[in-house]
């Protein structure tokens, strides 16, 4: 792993630096202290088995990264090992989903249901005269829209309901 960095040094020149570290942590640390001591870090990227990858340079701001990376190493190998009841994760993440996918079809039933009272409503009102005429077909182009997507939501919302109690029981 190489550590490529350009430094601004106290007249303003830029200053490009490459090391070679075994570890990110090293590499993260090397670059923290140098922002400690008063260095100002420009630009970061990682070269790695071919692959340049960009680090924001303001992440480095003199504190040590690398005991809080070792951390985080430590509660993620924790919770990697610890047994998940396969069933359960699926059941408790199809469960969330189909839960958030039914409030989704349900607010736009809701909305749908709403916008055809209203332009009921507005096709009452309506004066039947020739002069009104086009904006009457309008609005009953409008209710033939909505009343099209309010069926295909509440069907949607069906099969959402009917694969999650399918699954459920299974």
């Amino acid at each position: 792993m190489i550590l490529v960095f350009v430094t601004m040094d106290n007249e303003g020149q830029f200053r490009p630096f490459s090391s070679q570290l075994s570890t990110l942590e090293e590499t993260f640390d090397v670059l923290s202290e140098f922002v400690r001591t008063g260095g100002i870090v420009v630009h970061v990227h990682l070269l790695d088995n071919g692959l340049r990858t960009p680090l924001p340079s303001e992440a480095f701001d003199g504190e040590p990264i690398a005991s809080h990376i070792r951390k985080l190493e430590v509660e993620w190998t924790t919770l990697l090992n610890e047994s998940v009841n396969p069933q359960s994760a699926t059941h408790q993440l199809l469960t969330s989903c189909s839960g958030r996918l039914h409030e989704t079809y349900q607010t736009r039933i809701d909305w749908l249901e709403a916008a055809i009272r209203k332009t009921e409503g507005r096709i009452h009102r309506l004066p039947r005269t020739a002069y009104w005429e086009s904006c009457y077909i309008r609005f009953e182009m409008q209710m033939t829209l909505y009343r099209k997507q309010l069926k295909q939501a509440k069907a949607g919302q069906r099969r959402v309901s009917e694969r999650l109690s399918a699954y459920l029981d299974y």
